[in-house]
């Protein structure tokens, strides 16, 4: 069976390098992040990326990172710490990843825990990529729009894809796929949420038929000054007319979970997938936001991270990023 060999690999590395977490999930909750594409290298270059732009669009597989690598750190996470759900996302593309379907064998030959795959959906008309992710648990695609000009405005694709090319794809993964699809759709004001742009997600999206529909908008500092939040009240007149399957997991209140304490290392490992607030810090760890905010001062005097104010709202990331 696929992904057999790695199930006695014993914990070894003393910092992982592609794991990361466990972090708050507005979707999937207490979630372990699995990195295992290089950098934003992905197919798409989406004006809400919190990862800044795509400087390595590509659609060429690879084993960028190997199971063993993956299976070695994910043991060691679960070994000290629980979590909800492991996630295969990080800051690329995971469908790029050639042995991902392996990788997904192994991880559940060592663990009942659920595995979820983040994907923007692009690959999903290729055969052995759809083959790869039959044994995830949940599978998150995502369609911002289904129309041509809407679309390349907000993803900004390789100039080898096409729309057509990917809804047909993700049809096609539907009628194959057993487990939980759920489908994001992120909404930004003045490019993809029009009647006239809902009207034609909503009829792809019911060719489709996904057990859930999630909409979404910019919370973080998107990649593009030009990607605007989408106001709640239109997400919400939007979300009735795409009906019961949908919801808004636009977040309201921190994500909560326990954790082991503050843990610079382990802080900065994460901010490097994602900036977070002082909030979802605090959810992360367990701590109240007071408590939680002193440490942050201490970190940012220390040069260990940096903050930065989005829409009001204060950030973190790493200090040696720009």
């Amino acid at each position: 069976m696929f992904g057999m060999e790695f199930k006695q690999i014993p914990a070894s590395m003393n910092t992982p390098r592609h794991v990361y977490g466990p972090v708050p999930s507005r979707r999937l909750g207490r979630s372990l992040g699995v990195d295992i594409i290089p950098h934003k290298l992905c197919t798409l270059d989406c004006l809400f990326c919190e990862l800044g732009p795509t400087d390595k669009r590509g659609l060429r597989r690879r084993e960028y990172v190997s199971p063993f690598t993956i299976t070695t750190e994910i043991r060691e996470v679960l070994e000290k710490d629980t979590v909800d759900v492991i996630s295969f996302s990080g800051s690329g593309e995971p469908t790029l990843n050639s042995s991902l379907g392996i990788m997904i064998h192994a991880v559940k030959a060592m663990t009942d825990i659920p595995i979820a795959v983040l994907t923007n959906g692009t690959l999903l008309f290729l055969e052995e990529v759809r083959a790869d992710l039959m044994a995830a648990d949940i599978v998150l695609p995502s369609l911002h729009a289904a129309r041509i000009q809407a679309f390349e405005s907000v993803t900004r694709p390789h100039p080898l894809l096409r729309l057509n090319t990917i809804i047909d794809g993700l049809k096609q993964f539907r009628k194959q796929y057993r487990g939980n699809l759920w489908l994001e759709v992120v909404l930004l004001r003045g490019i993809n949420d029009s009647d006239e742009e809902i009207l034609a997600l909503k009829e792809a999206i019911v060719q489709i038929a996904p057990d859930r529909i999630q909409l979404n908008t910019v919370v973080r500092p998107p990649s593009s000054p030009h990607a605007l939040p989408v106001p709640w009240e239109r997400l919400t007149q939007i979300k009735s007319f795409f009906g019961e399957h949908c919801e808004i997991v636009v977040p309201r209140e921190p994500a909560s979970g326990g954790g082991n304490g503050p843990d610079a290392k382990a802080l900065v490992a994460t901010l490097r997938r994602r900036p977070l607030s002082v909030s979802e810090i605090a959810g992360l760890l367990g701590k109240s936001e007071l408590s939680i905010t002193q440490w942050l001062d201490e970190l940012v005097r220390s040069r260990t991270i940096q903050s930065f104010v989005y829409q009001d709202k204060r950030f973190y990331k790493p200090q040696d990023e720009a």
